[in-house]
């Protein structure tokens, strides 16, 4: 189903007790997962959780299944990136089918067509597909839901810088969200302007910039991860989406023969920051963009499904890699 029916349903909390996220944006899916699961939640509800390499089928059955005397319910939340065995998921879903008080909630963040097509058919109609936003209203839009969600008064155009600043992350930009909830303070763009760089320690954007220009980054980045708010995933989110932003610049103007960052874009931001983007994304071979890309895409997997790894020296041993990527002649 669409987003819009999604909205609809859980406006009338009339979710099935078994339903299927999945699509290529993180953001949705889990903020959709959590209000989902919040649904199905109640004071007797028994929940087990397991994410990526934590799926087991026989403990998730046994859980699913579990009778209770006392009328408990049993929550299954599955959050993966891998395609689970057709077979184990028709067996979880018919045990929602024969009984409404076991409920299942599978999350994959993965658009592989035959992966999504097979889960998608045992779920029957109660699944929903997430895409990127295809342009910077829709993420606005998203951005002013949560605001609305969380109570936060705050103006279109500070939202739009926030989204700026965050180069387009809405993980990012969610996190600045709930951050400037606990002002307790009508946010308009100036207040944006002054404190959304200074809420995080090493604003992103300047942490990016050093990344590129090839700066010493071992200080910002040990402070950027001793922030209570740091994730490993959406980190590697916010690098992707900055270098992807000036890859579709890049590839633009190698296709057109001209700079139009508001046909790439969406948005006109300030003309040093076009200036800066233009050059940016000149100074990238496509060569590089694709090192690049392969880099954080298997940061991105190890990250997820190697649990025993030293994840802040991988990182910057990453970070690393990228500056070498960067900083070759071809």
């Amino acid at each position: 189903m669409y987003r819009s029916d999604l909205d609809r349903l859980l406006q009338t909390k009339t979710i099935a007790n078994h339903f299927f996220l999945f699509g290529v944006d993180e953001y949705q899916i889990e903020s959709y997962g959590s209000e989902i699961s919040a649904l199905y939640k109640s004071e007797n509800t028994n929940v087990l959780v397991q994410y990526f390499d934590e799926y087991d089928f026989a403990r998730a059955k046994s859980h699913l299944s579990e009778m209770s005397l006392f009328g408990d319910e049993n929550l299954l939340h599955i959050k993966t990136d891998k395609k689970i065995p057709s077979k184990e998921l028709k067996e979880l879903v018919d045990i929602c089918k024969r009984d409404n008080g076991a409920k299942f909630l599978l999350e994959i963040y993965d658009s592989d067509a035959k992966l999504v097509s097979e889960t998608a058919r045992i779920f029957g109609v109660n699944f929903a597909r997430f895409f990127k936003p295809s342009n910077q209203n829709e993420a606005i839009t998203l951005l002013a839901n949560h605001a609305r969600k969380i109570s936060l008064n705050i103006t279109q155009s500070a939202l739009y810088e926030i989204y700026f600043i965050h180069n387009e992350n809405l993980y990012l930009c969610v996190a600045d969200l709930n951050k400037l909830k606990n002002l307790d303070i009508d946010i308009d763009q100036n207040i944006v302007k002054n404190l959304v760089s200074g809420l995080s320690s090493v604003p992103f954007e300047t942490f990016f910039n050093k990344i590129l220009s090839n700066k010493d980054i071992r200080d910002d980045f040990f402070d950027i991860i001793c922030e209570a708010s740091f994730n490993e995933i959406m980190f590697i989110n916010a690098l992707y989406s900055a270098f992807y932003r000036l890859f579709k610049l890049h590839t633009y103007i190698k296709i057109h023969g001209k700079f139009d960052i508001k046909q790439v874009l969406g948005y006109t931001p300030p003309t040093h920051i076009i200036n800066q983007l233009k050059q940016q994304s000149l100074s990238i071979s496509l060569n590089k963009f694709q090192d690049i890309f392969v880099t954080l895409n298997a940061a991105d997997f190890d990250i997820k499904t190697k649990p025993s790894i030293d994840k802040s020296s991988y990182l910057i041993s990453v970070l690393l890699r990228l500056q070498n990527i960067i900083s070759r002649k071809n």
